[in-house]
């Protein structure tokens, strides 16, 4: 018992005396990166006129220091990193501060240093792009080292976007072929695809793809970037000189939520069945139009419209105002009835 005795003295004694207090730097961001101007990366001597997105905490407070830091810069993750800059602090009394307080208050950035061309390239790109280092080292007012904190911020898919190449507005498919492609977008975990029917030429793209019941209503494409639209499935079929606007929506993830990436709308024309019969030489458009009207008028002439026995070329659409309506316009009006058969007032039949 007498050897312990001085053992556990000596514990209990070195329990007592007070702990050297922890140098510590670091950095914090304090919102998405991914929408600022580069020109927060770039230290110069004032930066009171830059967006406050991070702080630098340093403790203890109260003590002589000076920072050196440096900003790295890779292409991606495979690429050699390259010196963006580097600075100096002039010293201060160390306490947490924020980027906008640099050379504004009493921090007063010494010396700075940099690669201008890298500089310069990065900045014409708008937006920050790859990936950067950033390093943070703390020393007291003689030199000696006192910690250090370095973080990295990855901007591998800056202001992504996504577009149609196939089809081109204003192109010609058949009903059972019309082939889509888009552009891959980096990041995408699925593709959804909207078309509608353009119901009138007063309408914007927009309108007509929102509007009503879409023919394809956000198709899941997966991670496929062409496919054939006429073999999915579609919430009601499209027919012959109908003209159809489409978007592809591209899926990202970005700080764990789902982004969606739209496509400017595009619009192409489904050739005319009147141009192109059916094997029994009945015109499918006409079959439409006398289901529409097949209440209220001659059973007669809708069995005839049903039969083929009434080809196009004898039908003539004219407006309230008696001009003539092209068939491709009237396939519009049809499409609109059909889908808002509320807004028939009345239908009549003159045989001539």
């Amino acid at each position: 018992m007498k050897r312990l005795k001085p053992f556990l003295f000596v514990i209990f004694f070195l329990s007592l005396l007070p702990l050297k207090a922890q140098n510590i730097i670091n950095l914090q961001f304090l919102q998405d990166l991914n929408s600022i101007d580069l020109g927060a990366f770039l230290i110069s001597n004032d930066l009171s006129g830059q967006p406050r997105i991070f702080q630098v905490i340093i403790q203890p407070p109260d003590k002589l220091v000076f920072v050196r830091g440096k900003v790295d810069w890779k292409k991606d993750q495979t690429s050699a990193a390259q010196e963006l800059f580097n600075f100096k602090t002039k010293v201060f009394r160390s306490r947490t501060f924020f980027n906008d307080e640099l050379g504004s208050s009493d921090i007063r950035v010494d010396d700075v240093d940099g690669n201008k061309d890298l500089a310069r390239d990065l900045v014409e790109k708008g937006k920050p792009t790859g990936i950067f280092g950033i390093t943070l080292r703390l020393f007291d007012e003689r030199g000696s080292f006192l910690a250090d904190d370095y973080e990295e911020i990855v901007f591998l898919n800056p202001s992504p976007t996504i577009s149609v190449n196939l089809p081109q507005s204003g192109a010609i498919f058949d009903v059972g072929n019309v082939q889509i492609s888009w552009t891959p977008v980096n990041g995408a975990t699925r593709y959804i695809i909207r078309a509608n029917i353009v119901q009138s030429v007063s309408q914007s793209l927009e309108e007509a793809l929102n509007s009503g019941n879409p023919i394809i209503n956000d198709f899941d494409a997966g991670t496929v970037t062409s496919l054939n639209l006429s073999q999915i499935n579609k919430n009601r079929e499209w027919y012959g000189g109908q003209k159809i606007v489409i978007a592809v929506i591209a899926i990202i993830t970005e700080s764990g939520r789902e982004k969606p990436l739209r496509s400017l709308p595009v619009t192409f024309d489904l050739k005319q069945s009147g141009l192109s019969m059916s094997i029994t030489g009945v015109n499918p458009d006409l079959v439409r139009l006398a289901n529409l009207i097949s209440e209220g008028i001659n059973p007669d002439f809708v069995n005839r419209l049903k039969n083929g026995e009434i080809p196009l070329e004898q039908i003539q659409f004219t407006d309230e105002n008696n001009n003539v309506v092209s068939f491709s316009d009237f396939l519009l009006i049809l499409s609109y009835l059909e889908s808002n058969k509320s807004s028939i007032i009345s239908v009549n039949f003159t045989s001539k």
